[in-house]
């Protein structure tokens, strides 16, 4: 009889480091995090299929399949709780000023996508993390608490960058606003440490209330749905 310790097989997965399949592979870090699930439901697959004397490969593709799904679930609930996180801490940054009473945000905005499973034809739908806005008086401009609040938001952005190849900062404020506080209404792009792009804009809307900035980080499309 054959032994093997499933123990043995999950490590060796394990330390297959993202960073290191992302740079052989250039898939972003959350379809690697689905793959990573996908491989650890085959290794169990087929464990349990020689366990209970059945095919191994058999049950190694079924292990997969149940693994990727659930790898791609794991990966849009990680986001949505990063950006929640990320609203509170900023939030929280911005209590101690006078001006707090005026520090507003909305709540983790979400979208529908639909996960496919290539081998059965099967599709089932989940919520991802789409934006999250909060809105600041410009007065707070030049403040620890505001470096500290945006330095969250920042955070967040590069985060979802690395993770899906790209992301948004949108900044609004009234056109008199930027007038008068001498702010560019521009766009352009920053690279993070892992040289994914975050998109950086600044611009007028006149739905802001005047004083305000809305500063709105928003996710980039994912760049794959299939598992």
């Amino acid at each position: 009889m054959k032994y093997f310790s499933l123990s043995a097989v999950a490590l060796t997965v394990a330390l297959s480091g993202c960073a290191e399949i992302q740079q052989q592979t250039g898939l972003d870090s959350k379809t690697i995090g689905t793959a990573g699930g996908a491989a650890m439901g085959c290794v169990g697959g087929a464990i349990l299929a020689r366990v209970t004397g059945q095919n191994g490969l058999g049950g190694c593709m079924a292990g997969a399949v149940v693994g990727g799904l659930i790898g791609f679930e794991k990966s849009r609930q990680e986001e949505i709780t990063a950006a929640e996180k990320a609203r509170q801490e900023a939030m929280a940054a911005l209590a101690p000023l006078s001006l707090s009473k005026s520090v507003k945000s909305g709540q983790v905005k979400t979208v529908e996508v639909t996960a496919t499973d290539k081998a059965r034809n099967e599709t089932k739908k989940y919520q991802a993390f789409d934006s999250v806005s909060l809105e600041i008086p410009l007065a707070a401009k030049g403040t620890p608490e505001y470096d500290t609040a945006m330095g969250k938001l920042k955070t967040l952005a590069e985060k979802v960058a690395d993770e899906r190849g790209s992301a948004q900062i949108d900044i609004a404020l009234t056109a008199a606003d930027a007038r008068a506080n001498k702010i560019a209404l521009e766009t352009a792009s920053v690279q993070t440490n892992k040289g994914n792009t975050i998109t950086v804009s600044k611009t007028a809307d006149n739905s802001v209330q005047k004083g305000i900035e809305r500063v709105t980080v928003k996710a980039g499309k994912l760049q794959r749905t299939e598992v």
